[in-house]
Order: C-alpha cells, then sequence, then structure tokens
C-alpha cells in the first residue's frame, strides 16, 4: 500500500511563499513594463535593444520557482511506508523513575540534585543499543514521562525538559512511582525488565509501601535498583532554582533535605537489586548499568521503517536550478541567427 508522509511537515508551510513570490514578481515585470512605455514606442525601443527579451524573465522566474517548491517538498522530507525491514535484536526494558520534587533543587550535588542526575542519565542514553527505556517524574503524585521506546533521542529531549515545577503536588511517593514503573512493562514479551529508582529517599507517602511494590516487582521478574542523590549531612532546599531563599515550614525554620540511605537499601533488598548513592563523579546509573547488561536478553519485535523519498525532488530541484542558471536573460544569439522564429 502505497502511503506517503513528510517527516518535516512544517517545512511544508514555506510553500505558501511561492505564490506570493509569483505575485510580486508579476507585480514587478508590470512595474517595469509600464516604465518602458512611458520612455517611448515598443518598437523603437527594440531597435535599441535588439538582445532584450521579454519572455526570458518570465522563464527564469518559472525555473526558480519550480527549484524552490521541490527544494522544500525535499526538505520536508516525503516517505512511504511500503518498505518493510525485518529487525530481531537482543535487549532489555528499563524504566527510569526520577523524583522530580523540590528537595531535588538541593544544591549537594552541582549543580543542583536534579541537574545533576539529568546530565547522568544523558550519559547512560549514550551507551544504550538495543535496550527499551522509558521515563517516570514523580513527586507527591507521578506520570509516564516516556513510555518504554528504543529512541533515545526524544528521551533525551524530554529528560533535559524535565524541572521541578511540572508536578504541583509535592512530597515524594516512591511506592506510587515504582507501582505506576511496574505496570508499564509489557509481560507479553521476553525481554528481562528493570526499574531504576532515583530520589532523596525521602517518602512521604505511607501507601503503597515501596519495600512491598520492590517484593511484588521481584517476584514478577522485575529488579529494582536504587540510586540515592545528595548527602546524609543534610542541606537546606532552594525556593527555585539559583536562589539564594531556601523553602520554610510553618514555623518559618529552614527546612533541610536528608538522603535516606537506610530505606533506599531496602527497596533494593526487596526488589533484587542493587543501591548506589550519587556523587558528583559518580552517578550511580554506570553501576546500575552493569548489574543490568548482565540480565538474559530478549528479542526485540520486528518493526518497519520507511522508504525516504527525499532524494526525487531534490534532484528536481537540482535539475530547475542549472536551468535558471543557464539561462540567460537576453535573447540567445545562435537560435537567432537561424531564423526559426522570424
Amino acid at each position: 500500500m502505497f502511503d506517503l508522509q513528510f517527516a518535516n511537515t512544517e517545512f511544508l508551510y514555506l510553500l505558501i511563499l511561492i505564490p506570493v513570490l509569483a505575485l510580486l514578481f508579476a507585480l514587478f515585470l508590470h512595474r517595469r513594463k509600464v516604465a518602458m512605455e512611458k520612455i517611448g514606442n515598443n518598437k523603437i525601443l527594440s531597435n535599441l535593444m535588439p538582445e532584450y527579451s521579454s519572455s526570458k524573465p518570465i522563464i527564469r522566474g518559472i525555473l526558480l520557482g519550480l527549484a524552490l517548491t521541490f527544494l522544500i517538498i525535499a526538505i520536508a522530507r516525503p516517505r512511504v511506508g511500503s518498505k518493510l525491514k525485518e529487525a530481531s535484536s537482543e535487549g532489555t526494558e528499563i524504566m527510569i523513575c526520577l523524583d522530580i520534587s523540590n528537595s531535588m533543587r538541593a544544591t549537594d550535588m552541582y549543580p543542583s540534585r536534579l541537574e545533576n542526575t539529568k546530565n547522568a542519565i544523558s550519559n547512560l542514553l549514550k551507551k544504550l543499543k538495543n535496550d527499551r527505556i522509558g521515563l517516570i517524574i514523580f513527586a507527591g503524585t507521578g506520570f509516564v514521562q516516556v513510555p518504554l521506546t528504543q529512541d533515545v533521542k526524544a528521551t533525551d529531549i524530554f529528560v533535559q525538559s524535565v524541572s521541578c515545577d511540572m508536578i504541583s503536588e509535592q512530597g515524594t511517593a516512591l511506592g506510587a512511582a515504582l507501582s505506576l514503573a511496574y505496570k508499564s512493562f509489557d509481560y507479553n514479551n521476553n525481554l528481562s525488565k528493570s526499574i531504576i529508582l532515583i530520589t532523596d529517599g525521602e517518602n512521604h507517602e505511607a501507601e503503597p509501601d515501596p519495600i512491598k511494590v520492590a517484593k511484588e516487582c521481584k517476584n514478577k521478574g522485575v529488579i529494582v535498583h536504587t540510586i540515592g542523590a545528595g548527602s546524609t549531612r543534610g542541606v537546606p532546599i532552594p525556593v527555585k532554582e539559583g536562589s539564594s531563599d531556601f523553602i520554610r515550614d510553618n514555623s518559618g525554620n529552614v527546612v533541610v533535605s536528608k538522603l535516606d540511605e537506610l530505606s533506599l537499601r531496602d527497596i533494593a533488598e526487596a526488589g533484587g537489586g542493587i543501591y548506589v548513592r550519587a556523587t558528583d563523579g559518580n552517578s550511580g546509573l554506570n553501576n546500575v548499568y552493569d548489574q543490568i547488561s548482565k540480565m538474559e536478553k530478549g528479542e526485540i519485535a520486528t518493526f518497519s521503517e520507511y522508504d525516504e523519498k527525499f532524494t526525487i525532488p531534490a534532484f528536481f530541484a537540482l535539475i530547475f536550478f542549472v536551468a535558471y542558471c543557464f539561462t540567460l536573460q537576453r535573447k540567445n544569439r545562435w537560435i537567432k541567427n537561424l531564423g526559426i522564429f522570424d
């Protein structure tokens, strides 16, 4: 089945410029014709300018317009879905649960817990080959920011856009985040599954119990790893990124955020994974991924690939542009001497 699509549809709006340019060109020719008629009779002017051609500028304009039209179509990348590519590869499924509560603004990691973690996730994405990865962001509640996918470039874009302002309901619901990750996997395939929980560990929601959820994950074959972001000594939390003002409680005291390593160790143990404390020099993701890479790989499903057709309009754009360059504005002397049009 022939299914024509465009990868970059936004560039097709540039086609609106073609009729606009054509109208401006027509107005230019009309004004030049009126100006020449004011100078003198057309026959006299033709004798004074024997090599002047009134049709060549129009031909050149048409050629340039066609070249631009096909160039825009080429940039929009036309493609058809009739070309199927059989592909099977081995990989795993990884769901990252990223804490974006206000405490992740703390600066005991440079430049902050959240920004340091985001950069570490980007570095991890560069290592992935055939694995499927997803992203859940959470605070007092959570949602799937990126469903499981092999598109690491798109995932990285979403990772870098994450901020602590994306969820208004504050708190840190570790159990809810793990439960959401657990439900996000496709259990009909044979891929090994892992959850990476990245947080400062300060759980503010008793239900669901993160340790119980981690045990359920392990029983289902999903391994839970935890990474602790921050320090155990405790640091104040900026009101916003880069602010020198800190969050205070109802009594006016500065709120201090401490890394709860004990809870994260218990969750990792219950989930059959490992706990790693993140530092400026070691995010912990490399250690966790080393463990994941040792897991048994499953076969990734077959996927289809579009057949790119941008070379066709690009070829026509080149042909029309070359023709435009070789079309002179004056009459061709060789053709004129033949007297074909006399």
